[in-house]
């Protein structure tokens, strides 16, 4: 898979998750794959949303909402 692109790393976006056997496999390549499933992927783009070039940012529009939280 990463030598097929010439890369040294890689990002597998499995929007399910992987299953144990795949998750075993991945394990001994953690430093050369990573692996995000939906939840790690909506993270990453709430956490870097503001950091896109505008053009990107306007084809994903996103508006921060404040709540109050219950405690």
């Amino acid at each position: 898979m990463l030598s097929a692109q010439n890369a040294d790393q890689g990002l597998l976006v499995a929007w399910g998750g992987v299953n144990k056997p795949a998750r075993r496999e991945m394990r001994g390549q953690f430093f050369r794959v990573r692996v995000w499933d939906a939840d790690d992927l909506i993270e990453a783009v709430f956490r870097n949303h503001h950091k896109l070039d505008t053009e990107l940012q306007a084809q994903l529009p996103l508006k921060r909402v404040w709540t109050l939280v219950q405690e």
